[in-house]
């Protein structure tokens, strides 16, 4: 489809000459050009409402596109509309449809003075829809669906204002789901469900803001809903619960996963934080650089400290590590944030965040 700007021009020449139906030629470029050695042609017809449809052609005869306009002023000076540009003389009002070269509709949505609103459908060649969305002061909210060849989804979201916002699931070709879960401002939100593509689930995740840990009764927060509650497990006399955050981000120039691993245990009344603390931190395959002093106010939970670090992977690639333990009702717990030593600055910000959301 030509630029919509070509689609004034034709409409001003139009309207400058007089309310009859009118026919103007271009060239590849779509310039201004006599008929004989044109490529393309614009009809322009009056239509109810004081407004123009505008049906563009190949010079074969073959339609592109058909989109209706409203004049913006009633006298225009079309010689030097290139020159002062279309967007004081007409503006999309109405139906919008474009067309491939065997006919079948590419695309087709509706302008409301100048601004995309109601359904809009895009289709491949052979006449398959593609997607299917509803576009609101030129954004897309509500539903927004996807299809496979075969015209089975694959894909259902809902947007608020261009942005993920609500239920969403996402399918294989064969019709069945391959995840499904909820988004709230662009991120996920809430429990995440996984399957394979024989129906299997291989795995569920909890993405939310704050986390409830039953025994020491403490609660840990994350921001942005970037984290998530990947796996709880138990390992002798340890309970493991696995955070991840979402990989997806800009400032992950690693391209690798920050973790955050909690792990709780038993450990007694008489037990004293030092004693836990020395006795994990041997425990760590982890070169510790200093001890986070309290005055930096980074926990507001007593009876906890923490440490910096930092060790190499089987790459040889360095990860930076934040160590955190407290006793709560004669329970230790240990919390390691693990993260690549290239995105610990970017990322600094958040785990200040996490530590200083740990409380009862």
């Amino acid at each position: 489809m030509k630029p919509n700007l070509l689609l004034l021009f034709s409409l001003i020449i139009f309207s400058s000459i007089g309310y009859g139906q009118k026919t103007v030629y271009f060239d590849e470029n779509w310039l201004s050009i006599e008929k004989a050695n044109a490529k393309f042609y614009s009809v322009i017809y009056p239509i109810s409402g004081g407004k123009y449809q505008v049906k563009d052609y190949t010079i074969s005869g073959a339609l592109l596109s058909e989109t209706d306009y409203l004049p913006k002023v009633e006298f225009i000076e079309w010689e030097r509309l290139y020159e002062e540009g279309f967007q004081n003389s007409a503006i999309e009002d109405g139906k919008c449809v474009e067309y491939f070269p065997n006919g079948s509709k590419k695309k087709q949505f509706s302008y409301k003075k100048g601004i995309q609103e109601g359904n809009i459908r895009l289709w491949a060649q052979d006449g398959k829809l593609l997607r299917d969305f509803i576009a609101q002061n030129n954004l897309a909210n509500g539903l927004y669906l996807e299809y496979y060849p075969n015209g089975k989804a694959s894909l259902s979201v809902n947007f608020k204002n261009d942005t993920l916002n609500g239920p969403a699931a996402y399918y294989y070709s064969n019709g069945g789901l391959s995840q499904k879960g909820s988004f709230k401002n662009g991120k996920k939100l809430g429990k995440w469900t996984y399957w394979t593509e024989n129906g299997d689930v291989i795995g569920i995740e909890t993405y939310r803001n704050s986390f409830f840990i039953e025994g020491p009764d403490i609660n840990i927060g994350f921001p942005k809903g970037n984290w998530c509650l990947e796996d709880q497990f138990k390992e002798g006399k340890l309970m493991n619960f696995v955070f991840s955050r979402s990989g997806d981000d800009e400032t992950l120039k690693s391209g690798v996963v920050p973790s955050c691993i909690l792990s709780l245990e038993y450990i007694g009344e008489e037990n004293t934080l030092l004693n836990y603390s020395s006795f994990k931190r041997r425990r760590l395959s982890v070169d510790v650089h200093k001890v986070i002093a309290k005055e930096q106010e980074l926990f507001s939970l007593e009876n906890s400290m923490g440490y910096l670090g930092s060790y190499s992977d089987d790459k040889k690639k360095k990860h930076t590590v934040v160590v955190f333990h407290t006793i709560q009702k004669g329970i230790g717990v240990e919390m390691i944030l693990d993260i690549r030593q290239e995105d610990y600055e970017s990322l600094k910000k958040e785990v200040v965040y996490i530590l200083r959301s740990i409380k009862k």
